[in-house]
């Protein structure tokens, strides 16, 4: 079996050939997850991916495959398992082969996890392979942030700035578990609610329905990045005139300081990938005899791959 990148991850055997993540349209390839750098059109995909594309994009087409559902394709028997990265994230099985896409050993409040399965190949993410790239543990941070919305809605509404699709609706989730009211854009609103279709339990409001007397209310805004610092769209210009205090939330926040660079309070590592460890456990469990690394410090991921797990492995050049 054959691997290389062409817009796209190529797998080859023979006569057949199928297409992971194309960066643009392409019938008959895999999506695993509804990121926009991952996102296409017209591919096999979960039923809750296609949804999320149909939101994200504003229409579009595909195949639903739901998790764990053999079929054939191209000459393949391909599968898609959950990834735990988000709502309906996917790695991909074909044939001996394995496709992790982005990806989360540890999963979250609203998906479920990777588990690593034995297979002669695997594609692996890189985003968090470099050594040294490591985060503290994922329950610690949640009771981290939890404990400042406590103490911080004690004063008034408090603004928590996560991705629009996965991290804002982890956000929604964790901050239910305090019983206290979240408010969110239109556009997380809408991703939400195919959650909520899906029978994850999230309860939120839409900013866009707040009346003027409520807007102080402590409550939590779950907000795009964008929405942490001005300028605001004037439909929304109201939130900084109300003193927010605010908090970003990421996986890069356990190596990068965006308090200071954004004027924020806080900020909290909660990522949803596997940092370098949890990716050098996988790949071991896996226990492939050929490795691929992909996507942002795959180089770094390869060398450290070959050195202590002793695999052939090869950095593949992506976007």
């Amino acid at each position: 079996m054959r691997v290389r990148y062409e817009g796209g991850f190529l797998v080859q055997e023979a006569l057949k050939e199928v297409i992971l993540d194309p960066v643009r349209r392409t019938p008959g390839s895999i999506v695993s997850h509804g990121h926009m750098d991952h996102l296409t059109s017209g591919g096999v995909m979960t039923p809750q991916t296609l949804e999320v594309l149909r939101v994200r994009r504003g229409s579009g087409t595909g195949v639903e495959l739901p998790y764990d559902n053999e079929i054939e394709m191209n000459g393949f028997r391909v599968t898609l398992r959950d990834a735990g990265h988000v709502f309906g994230s996917a790695m991909v099985r074909v044939d001996d082969l394995l496709y992790t896409g982005d990806f989360n050993p540890e999963g979250g409040a609203t998906c479920g996890r990777a588990r690593p399965e034995r297979v002669q190949t695997l594609i692996v993410d890189a985003t968090y392979g470099r050594p040294g790239f490591s985060f503290p543990p994922k329950h610690d941070v949640e009771s981290d942030l939890l404990s400042w919305l406590e103490m911080e809605l004690a004063n008034g509404p408090v603004a928590l700035g996560g991705y629009e699709f996965g991290k804002s609706q982890e956000l929604i989730a964790l901050a239910n578990r305090l019983g206290v009211e979240v408010a969110v854009s239109d556009k997380i609103a809408d991703l939400a609610d195919i959650y909520v279709r899906y029978g994850i339990p999230l309860r939120y409001r839409r900013i866009s329905e707040l009346a003027e007397a409520e807007r102080t209310d402590p409550r939590v805004y779950v907000l795009p990045p964008g929405w942490l610092r001005p300028p605001l769209d004037d439909s929304v210009s109201w939130l900084g005139s109300i003193g927010l205090r605010s908090a970003y939330v990421s996986g890069w926040c356990a190596f990068f300081d965006y308090t200071r660079r954004y004027g924020l309070e806080a900020q909290f590592p909660l990522s949803d990938h596997g940092d370098f460890e949890d990716v050098i456990e996988f790949i071991a469990a896996c226990g492939p005899r050929r490795v691929y690394t992909a996507f942002s410090n795959a180089k770094d991921l390869a060398k450290a791959v070959e050195r202590r797990l002793r695999i052939k492995t090869e950095a593949l050049l992506t976007r």
